[in-house]
């Protein structure tokens, strides 16, 4: 597979953090996707489990913008993000960036406090990112790759990097926020 099937990754996900749909991640983007999360897991916003959620998501926002406002309008456009993520994947750098919101969403998600993620925790956080129902219990299905009826750190993790680098069409990790539009 080319280039294509990263863009469209990086679209989808462009897309879903573009909570406003005015064509620019911004800051606000991501305080609104990391309370539409924490409502969707059940949480009090003022909880300390809310609190890891925004704390993760400020860390990936002060990533982002330092490593892709080329422009330094404090904002990410579409053009911007896709030509980062490019520089992002061949670096690895996208480790950096979204570990602190896989370890935040792992936090808010994992309602038993076991470290992994079971289908209905999964279901809750993919409901927070507007995922719809079918295409979030397929991708559970899929990430799951040692078929234990759980998520964990490290299945997440090279889901990511699945989808931010791979241009397999058959990995995994392709439908880490649902279907590719």
């Amino acid at each position: 597979m080319t280039q294509a099937l990263l863009d469209r990754k990086w679209d989808n996900f462009f897309n879903h953090f573009d909570a406003n749909g005015n064509g620019y991640v911004e800051h606000e983007d991501f305080v609104q996707r990391g309370e539409e999360i924490v409502t969707a897991c059940g949480y009090d916003p003022a909880s300390e489990r809310a609190k890891s959620v925004s704390d993760g998501f400020q860390q990936v926002w002060t990533s982002l913008v330092g490593s892709l406002d080329t422009d330094g309008d404090g904002r990410v456009s579409r053009g911007e993000f896709v030509a980062g993520m490019a520089v992002l994947a061949e670096s690895d750098g996208y480790d950096t960036i979204f570990q602190p919101a896989i370890d935040a969403l792992l936090v808010i998600g994992d309602e038993d406090g076991d470290g992994r993620l079971s289908m209905n925790d999964w279901l809750r956080l993919q409901g927070g990112y507007g995922t719809p129902l079918p295409a979030a219990e397929e991708s559970f299905r899929l990430l799951d790759t040692d078929a234990s009826g759980y998520l964990t750190r490290a299945e997440i993790s090279v889901a990511t990097r699945e989808y931010f680098t791979s241009t397999d069409p058959q990995a995994a990790g392709n439908h880490l926020y649902g279907p590719l539009v």
